[in-house]
């Protein structure tokens, strides 16, 4: 699971994060379809009183409308995705990965300019905390 991060890890800190892994392992995705649903969470994304926001399809070249089809059947099938009759619209984006397969995005530009920020204060980035702690990670 955590075979691409072993290059940037320090010899001990893999374990730790081994064991995490296997700690949390119910948290994880572990074979493709395999992922849950909670009820333990709500979203709601709060625009005011801002017109749905509909933004045009993007085209899909023609070679790819073949396996666009086959990755929307697939994520129909796994409960993913559904037919929708929102009035809302944002177009999905196909971005190559880097062994070469096709990963499904949405576009929310549109939506994150009217969505109103519910944070009281601004978030740290997370690179800022990283270099507060000497730019080390220690999980013992």
């Amino acid at each position: 699971m955590i075979a691409g991060a072993g290059p940037n890890l320090r010899v001990r800190e893999a374990p730790a994060i081994e064991d995490l892994t296997v700690v949390y392992q119910d948290l994880f995705e572990t074979k493709r379809g395999e992922h849950g649903r909670t009820d333990k969470v709500y979203q709601r994304i709060d625009t005011g009183d801002t017109r749905p926001i509909r933004q045009p399809p993007r085209r899909i070249p023609l070679a790819k409308q073949a396996l666009v089809n086959i990755l929307l059947d697939d994520l129909k099938s796994e409960g993913v995705t559904w037919q929708s009759r929102s009035p809302r619209l944002s177009p999905v984006v196909l971005v190559r990965k880097k062994d070469g397969s096709l990963r499904f995005c949405v576009h929310f530009r549109g939506l994150n300019y009217v969505t109103k920020k519910d944070c009281s204060r601004r978030l740290a980035k997370p690179w800022t905390r990283w270099l507060e702690l000497g730019g080390s990670l220690d999980l013992t």
